[in-house]
């Protein structure tokens, strides 16, 4: 279910970075594209980020942050597609995931094109989705044994907890994290 629900972000991404208004570079050209793809896509945050690493945000404008530090960020302006990055937002202060594409224009990158998924909705449509009982437990953990998701929100972001009992465990192909289910 999780990687249903990046996987389609990452799709509205790579779509919308092929139009005219994102190839552009002008945010205020691409802005009402952006807005209208919200209805479409998880909770979280749709950013443009300029080769500088400033970037603007739907329903923010420009922001005064840079993203020119974060690990993901070479990779994107390299040309490579970013998914499963777990950072807080430097605009919003959410936990999230990136899922970002590089917007090239004649062979060249302009930026990059991205969605910070917010991990605690995500985790919430997830177990609503499982309908899970309140003696269960989902959580998601990334190769670094970091939480990506949890049934307790609260534990997003941290070191892996004890797992339950009786688990069930899968591990994603798309992001790589460990699903457990008990």
């Amino acid at each position: 279910m999780a990687d249903s629900h990046i996987d389609s972000c990452v799709e509205i991404m790579e779509v919308l970075a092929m139009t005219q208004e994102v190839q552009s570079g002008n945010w205020e050209a691409m802005v009402a594209l952006l807005t209208k793809a919200d209805q479409f896509q998880l909770p979280g945050a749709r950013w443009f980020a300029l080769l500088d690493g400033s970037y603007y945000v739907v329903g923010l404008g420009k922001t005064d942050k840079n993203i020119a530090d974060r690990a993901y960020f070479p990779k994107l302006m390299s040309g490579n597609k970013v998914l499963g990055d777990l950072v807080v937002s430097k605009s919003t202060g959410e936990k999230s995931l990136v899922a970002a594409v590089p917007v090239i224009k004649e062979g060249k990158v302009i930026g990059g094109l991205g969605t910070s998924i917010f991990l605690n909705d995500l985790s919430n449509i997830i177990a609503e989705e499982l309908k899970l009982s309140d003696e269960m437990t989902f959580y998601a953990v990334t190769p670094g044994n970091e939480v990506a998701l949890h049934t307790n929100t609260e534990l997003i972001l941290q070191e892996n907890p004890e797992p339950p009992s009786n688990a069930v465990y899968k591990t994603s192909s798309l992001t790589g994290w460990r699903f457990a289910l008990g």
